[in-house]
């Protein structure tokens, strides 16, 4: 059973530094007494200047923790730490209420040579305590992360590129953990509030720079846009800033929280606490670049293990501890709360059969930790059948076509790959899939094949049959689902009409072809695909099913506008056959798939080939994907491409370089990826 205890710190008259701290623990105590003092608080808050040393900041350390637990916390303090273990935390909320003393690194509390905030069995956040708040609602995953890059100057923007790609690495290397968008530069706060609204992030994560006002309040962020249009961001702009909070904001802004990382009166951090903000996670003063994506990657990793918000920043702490360099830099982060540490984002639902394990084991979808980009045409596509926000003034669909959108002679275009990560995230959502790859071919029982290169409607329906109950699929339905389905089509491709007599479960495809000439074709086809949609909609009692049809352009127009689009596509568009919904992924149709008059009823989503312009975003992103950082071998290759003319670059170029040996930094990666 977890311990935790509060530590409030506040003014106290009379007492000789004017201060005092009130210990509250879950165990019944409480405690009021006298703070020490703390000395010169000067020079307390310069210990993370360029001048200040290791011993300087062991002093600091060493004098915060005497003035809170030298006044007679002592053997209550020893008696709660000497109960705590790594696998049953203290948890610590501190509060520092006057203003003088905000501003103080308490990161670096200290006792007996050990920094108390680097210790595994002790959590330390600041902030207020729940107060009987609620926990968010819990949902369906994958947790949504909003990073916003603030500026496009050159050196804070090589910081962005090397935490987004250390965010994408821990984040997006397996499917379904979570959705990471990028909001470059937002040209006013109205930008980036639509953009929040609209995607509804659980986490906003900041990169850019900390501004200090001509009037001495607390410092601003500040924001340039691509155009030059310069803004900024202060405390008292954020009450009205969102309509919809985030639950945690992470403001990786350098000096942001400097000046008072809590300040109750006009801070940024209190100020996205005070309008609805569950937690803030800022920094007390400059971070070198390498230490920012170091804690980034480790607070995303745990992050993304579904720990506490504590637990992440200790995690991270931790290993920032480990640099070899002795800046301090692992009492910068400031975590400011005001919900319990495990109720600060939506707990996510467990979905039964669903796991990223399962995933993993087949190669279809474990290839897709190395899918990099794409993040818009992602959203797009899971929320065209899916969407998380249930908001009304959205129509519900269930037919989804993703098509490609070249911009060059380039091929492929990704189609394949943004199917399978919906399909990915779907499974991981409590959804049954069904994966069709039309561009292979079917063999019946006994060696018969059939199918051919292009596919008639009948094709079509038993290779959807036949991958619903192999065994090589994420998730199979038993066989016994057809049989009814068998039954009914046995009898109907061979020209019968009469009622079915006798058993019917169970019953096996003689896979005779549809006999044209036998009379009553229209009639018979129709009641084949009612007899096959109503199969499907008796297996999906408990979840919808997703079926994805892969290569759809391998399907004759005559039956993909006409029995299939009538007996399958169409029905489910309308919602005839829920839970049923339907993917069609195709190069391309030389006639529309959906008449215009049914266009509202699908969902399309586009894809194409990358802009030069993200070259360098992805490839480090597709180098984190790989757990490796790109040498300077690698990043000569990848800056002379970017030279070359083309404004766009093939979605399969890093494989390319990857396969063909191009970049043997990453050959090796996937090696050891692989072998792993």
């Amino acid at each position: 059973m977890n311990s935790a205890v509060w530590l409030r710190v506040v003014e106290l008259p009379g007492s000789a530094s004017g201060f005092g701290v009130h210990f509250v623990a879950d165990k019944g105590i409480q405690l009021l007494v006298p703070m020490a003092d703390v000395g010169d608080l000067t020079a307390l808050r310069a210990v993370f200047e360029r001048q200040a040393t290791e011993q300087d900041r062991r002093e600091a350390g060493d004098a915060l923790f005497d003035a809170v637990f030298g006044g007679g916390l002592g053997s209550p303090w020893a008696e709660l730490r000497a109960g705590a273990t790594k696998d049953d935390p203290l948890h610590v909320l501190l509060t520092v209420e006057p203003a003088a003393l905000r501003a103080l690194p308490w990161e670096l509390m200290r006792c007996q040579g050990t920094w108390l905030w680097r210790r595994p069995e002790l959590l330390l956040r600041r902030g207020v305590p729940a107060a009987g708040a609620e926990p968010p609602p819990s949902e369906l995953g994958p947790r949504r992360v909003l990073i916003v890059v603030a500026t496009p100057a050159s050196q804070e923007q090589i910081l962005a590129e090397h935490e987004i790609a250390a965010l994408s690495g821990v984040l997006e290397r397996s499917p379904g953990l979570a959705h990471v968008e990028v909001l470059d530069c937002p040209a006013s706060a109205s930008v980036l509030a639509e953009a929040v609204e609209e995607f509804r992030p659980h986490v906003v994560h900041f990169i850019g720079h900390g501004m200090p006002r001509s009037d001495g309040g607390s410092p601003e962020l500040s924001f340039s846009s691509d155009t030059g249009v310069l803004w900024t961001l202060a405390a008292e702009d954020i009450a009205d800033l969102f309509g919809r909070q985030p639950s945690v904001v992470v403001l990786n802004a350098c000096r942001i929280a400097q000046a008072d990382p809590s300040d109750w009166i006009g801070g940024i951090a209190q100020a996205f606490l005070e309008s609805g903000v569950r937690a803030v996670l800022s920094m007390q003063a400059d971070i070198d670049s390498q230490a920012a994506v170091i804690f980034s990657g480790k607070f995303y990793e745990a992050f993304a293990e579904h720990k506490p918000l504590d637990v992440c920043v200790a995690v991270a702490r931790a290993e920032l501890g480990r640099m070899p360099e002795k800046t301090g830099a692992w009492a910068l982060p400031v975590l400011l709360m005001r919900s319990e540490p495990d109720d600060a984002l939506p707990h996510l639902l467990a979905t039964p059969d669903s796991s990223v394990t399962d995933v993993l084991r087949h190669k279809q979808y474990a290839d897709l930790q190395l899918f990099v980009g794409r993040s818009e045409e992602r959203r797009n596509a899971w929320w065209a059948l899916d969407d998380p926000r249930a908001v009304p003034s959205v129509p519900e669909r269930h037919v989804l076509v993703i098509g490609k959108h070249p911009r060059s002679g380039h091929n492929p275009t990704g189609k394949t790959w943004l199917a399978n990560w919906c399909l990915a995230t779907w499974f991981l959502r409590g959804h049954h899939i069904i994966s069709v790859d039309l561009a292979q071919r079917i063999s019946a029982p006994g060696g018969q094949a059939g199918g051919g290169s292009k596919k008639d409607w009948l094709a079509v329906l038993r290779m959807i049959r036949e991958r619903a109950v192999s065994p090589d699929q994420l998730c199979s339905l038993p066989k016994d689902v057809f049989g009814e389905f068998n039954a009914q089509l046995n009898r109907l491709v061979s020209g019968a009409v009469r009622p079915l007599e006798g058993e019917v479960y169970g019953q096996e495809d003689e896979w005779q072809p549809f006999n044209v000439d036998a009379g009553h074709a229209d009639e018979r086809k129709a009641q084949i695909l009612d007899a096959f949609r109503q199969a499907l909609c008796k297996a999906s009692v408990t979840r919808p099913i997703v079926i994805a049809l892969d290569h759809a352009e391998m399907v004759t127009e005559e039956s993909l506008s006409g029995e299939l689009y009538h007996g399958l596509i169409r029905p489910i568009a309308k919602g005839e056959a829920m839970p049923l919904r339907l993917v069609l992924v195709a190069s391309e149709f030389s006639r529309p798939v959906v008449p215009d008059a049914d266009s509202h009823l699908v969902g399309r989503v586009q894809v194409g080939d990358f802009k030069k312009s993200h070259f360098m975003r992805l490839a480090r992103a597709y180098s984190s994907r790989l757990k490796c950082v790109p040498n300077a071998a690698t990043l000569n290759l990848l800056h002379a491409y970017v030279q070359q003319p083309d404004d766009y670059f093939p979605v399969g170029l890093f494989q390319l370089f990857t396969q063909k040996r191009i970049i043997q930094q990453w050959t090796e990666a996937a090696r050891a990826l692989e072998a792993r």
